[in-house]
């Protein structure tokens, strides 16, 4: 992630997305203009739409999807609210290889909190 995306410059999310073997289809897509936090059930329409070039380029395969936000590398109570939604959105269609925050100094785990 810190080489496709480097450290942050806006707030947006990215999607890249792998085929069945774990290789990068040659889509990255972003997303700007997102909310700080994300409304419940947001990032639903983003998952069915992955779902569904996953189906035609990638039959089988996964996501890796990264918060690009300005700030520090701790994770704050905004990303953990993206990590909710995106794991309880993008689970019930698609697998998620990795989540990921890229802030002002590079790349860092984006883990979900249990609970």
């Amino acid at each position: 992630m810190a080489d496709l995306i480097g450290h942050a410059i806006s707030r947006q999310l990215w999607f890249i997305l792998l085929d069945a073997r774990g290789r990068q289809i040659p889509l990255l897509i972003p997303v700007d203009d997102i909310p700080l936090r994300p409304e419940p059930g947001g990032a639903a329409v983003f998952a069915a739409a992955v779902n569904r070039l996953l189906s035609v380029h990638g039959p089988g395969g996964s996501v890796i999807l990264t918060l690009e936000r300005p700030g520090t590398q701790g994770l704050t109570a905004p990303d953990q609210a993206w990590a909710r939604e995106l794991s309880a959105s993008f689970g019930k269609l698609v697998r998620i290889t990795g989540m990921f925050v890229a802030h002002d100094e590079g790349v860092c785990e984006l883990v979900a909190p249990v609970g």
